[in-house]
């Protein structure tokens, strides 16, 4: 039911017509899960269109696929990251900003960087279909949404920059066992990928730290847009790493 729960808030595949729990309570510690069944499917709309497409259409049909996939869930965390952590103002005003539902120049720039790197990254596995196979193409999806929703866990620990917001509710429920569990998933989809999931770990690390850094530096915590932003920067990390091997 938790998984159901977790794919039925995360994604919009469809789960069926039963009732979801009325709260995020464990929800969160599926997350890995979630983001591995979101990887496997849009490496498939890929490799499929690569089949009869050139690799750039077939990065953007697969980025697309992604966005629908999540139904751009996380993209409004990238958005709103871009607005209140570039710009230069005290921390409440800067979680002001990012409660504004309206889209500024930074957060627009955010997004259109956030968009093209995965396509152009997924464009880049794709023109390795025809002679690598798919299993490439499908492990460095896997990598990026399991590993990017796996260090969700990570920014768990820091303190919350908004206490009642989304991003304190998901944490409710989320048990030590939870994060060695996330922690051990993380390091078989490396560990499976060899020296490519070597260097999806250092960029997925490397990108967690500097984001996760700056908000605690910028906003005093984290947020659940800071979250959101993470899982899409951290996909994008991961997937030019994996391009790069």
């Amino acid at each position: 039911m938790k998984l159901r729960a977790a794919l039925g808030f995360f994604t919009r595949l469809p789960i069926g017509s039963a009732p979801l729990p009325p709260t995020f309570q464990g929800v969160a510690a599926w997350l890995p899960a979630v983001g591995i069944i979101v990887g496997a499917l849009a490496a498939l709309c890929v490799g499929l269109a690569a089949l009869v497409l050139p690799p750039p259409l077939c990065g953007a049909l697969g980025c697309l696929a992604w966005v629908v996939l999540t139904g751009g869930l996380h993209l409004d965390g990238v958005a709103d990251c871009g607005d209140g952590l570039i710009v230069e103002a005290p921390p409440a005003r800067r979680l002001e900003i990012m409660k504004d539902s309206r889209l500024g120049t930074f957060g627009g720039a955010a997004l259109f960087f956030a968009l093209t790197l995965k396509a152009t990254a997924l464009g880049g596995l794709a023109a390795r279909f025809a002679s690598e196979g798919a299993f490439p193409l499908l492990a460095a999806c896997c990598l990026a949404g399991g590993l990017a929703r796996c260090l969700v866990f990570a920014a768990m620990r820091v303190p919350s920059a908004r206490p009642g917001g989304l991003g304190e509710a998901l944490h409710d429920g989320v048990t030590r066992r939870h994060e060695l569990i996330a922690l051990g998933v993380g390091l078989a989809l490396c560990a499976l990928n060899g020296w490519r999931g070597l260097a999806a770990l250092a960029a997925a690390l490397g990108m967690a730290t500097l984001l996760i850094g700056a908000a605690r530096k910028r906003l005093g915590g984290v947020t659940g847009d800071v979250f959101g932003c993470l899982i899409e920067s951290t996909e994008c990390a991961v997937l030019i790493a994996c391009c790069a091997i």
